[in-house]
């Protein structure tokens, strides 16, 4: 059993990526580390023991998380490299999974519950936000792959996501919904993830695509929507 982090970047994130490396990789076995759109990988990720850096020969954008295929019982992380993990995150992770039951449960830090069955829009949702407060454990529709923790065998085949780039984390909860795995926002104290102070406004999939969610997404969304209402019920 190995204690991974999967993280995908590409150029323009360059000075917030080492941030983000930092303090996530001493709390665990290995990094593998997509480099989308990179000449070749730096120095300091091919040299370093931990990590497991590579250049796709296509951008893989977000998808880049679900390149490498990990073993069923590893423990995986999934990680953002515009964001700072707490010297806690990864041991308080790995203990609720424990104490849920990892077979059937993913647990994560940007959380989203839809309030239609057929949203018809991204704003229909009550979302639990990266960075906010949690008391208790939450059952949620859908977890956004920036700070999550499963299973290897609860991790979605490359096959199934290669074609959802910009859209994984609504793929991987149709996934997860598929093969009875619930999702769960982690209990946490602020701080616990933090985003990094961007030098100047850059792209973020929300702001050039999750705001303007195509419809062939909204379908993929309806297939898990509100169900984790339903269950709380």
């Amino acid at each position: 059993m190995v204690i991974r982090a999967h993280m995908a970047s590409y150029p323009l994130r360059e000075k917030m990526l080492p941030l983000a490396v930092e303090s996530i990789v001493d709390q665990v076995d290995a990094l593998y580390l997509c480099l989308n759109e990179w000449r070749d990988v730096p120095a300091e990720y091919r040299d370093h023991p931990k990590i497991h850096a590579f250049v796709p020969e296509t951008d893989q954008k977000d998808v880049g998380k679900f390149f490498t295929t990990p073993e069923k019982d590893d423990i995986v992380f999934f990680v953002d490299d515009d964001l700072i993990y707490s010297d806690a995150f990864v041991g308080h992770m790995i203990r609720r999974l424990e104490e849920k039951g990892p077979d059937k449960v993913v647990f994560g830090t940007h959380a989203s519950t839809y309030t239609e069955k057929s949203p018809t829009s991204h704003r229909q949702r009550d979302v639990v936000k990266v960075g906010q407060r949690l008391r208790q454990i939450q059952r949620v529709d859908q977890l956004a792959t920036c700070g999550m923790v499963s299973l290897g065998k609860n991790v979605a085949p490359y096959e199934y996501m290669k074609d959802s780039q910009k859209f994984v984390d609504v793929r991987y909860a149709r996934w997860l919904y598929e093969n009875g795995v619930e999702s769960w926002a982690i209990d946490r104290r602020r701080g616990f993830v933090s985003r990094i102070p961007a030098e100047r406004d850059h792209e973020t999939i929300f702001k050039t695509f999750t705001k303007r969610t195509p419809p062939a997404v909204l379908e993929e969304i309806s297939v898990f929507a509100s169900r984790a209402n339903e269950a709380a019920e």
